[in-house]
């Protein structure tokens, strides 16, 4: 399968067949995240597996506004990202690229001083922003490697973010910022529709 062929057949499943997703499906999956690119190659995304079927199920709950069917997937991929990490990874990249003379001491203090410091001393949400950002990088790299292996995916951004963090016990500074559910399709929708090139080309 090409890349192309998984954009193209990706679709938001919300059917699945009973058969578990094994671990090791799984972790094809974060793979898959783990290479993708990031800003400064900070890396700021952090995953938690779900595969006991009591806390998938309650997943369908309250935790994503009663979204049931997200209680019959096979397993849920928590999607979280590290803010504390995000800064201290991405400045020990500029200053090993910096070292290395890769990037001019005047560029690497031009990232920092016009990217980091107003991610860092800005609203708490500027900083948790640009870490999602790079975080939906990863997702996607998931969904269409999800594509390849047989396995259906569905994108969640309606969440109870702290529901999640106590009912997972999540450590402290781990934000959840979607949540990827993943299973076997039980159901091959048809594509929806996309708006064509001259109304996105601007």
């Amino acid at each position: 399968m090409t890349v192309q062929e998984a954009i193209a057949n990706r679709r938001s499943i919300r059917k699945f067949t009973d058969q578990p997703v094994t671990r090791e499906l799984l972790l094809e999956l974060i793979e898959a995240a783990r290479l993708s690119p990031s800003g400064c190659n900070s890396q700021p995304w952090r995953f938690r597996l779900v595969t006991d079927h009591t806390d998938i199920e309650w997943l369908g709950g309250p935790a994503t506004a009663g979204q049931r069917w997200v209680g019959k997937a096979g397993a849920v991929i928590v999607c979280c990202v590290d803010t504390s990490a995000y800064l201290c990874d991405s400045r020990a990249t500029i200053r090993a690229l910096r070292e290395a003379g890769l990037m001019t001491p005047e560029f690497a203090q031009d990232v920092d001083e016009s990217y980091l410091k107003p991610a860092e001393s800005g609203p708490p949400g500027l900083l948790r922003g640009a870490a999602s950002l790079n975080l939906a990088i990863a997702i996607s790299a998931m969904m269409l490697r999800a594509v390849e292996l047989g396995l259906g995916t569905t994108w969640i951004g309606r969440l109870e973010e702290k529901l999640i963090q106590e009912r997972l016990g999540l450590p402290e500074g781990l934000g959840v910022a979607a949540l990827l559910a993943v299973g076997h399709p039980a159901e091959d929708p048809a594509p929806r529709p996309r708006k064509p090139l001259d109304e996105i080309l601007v």
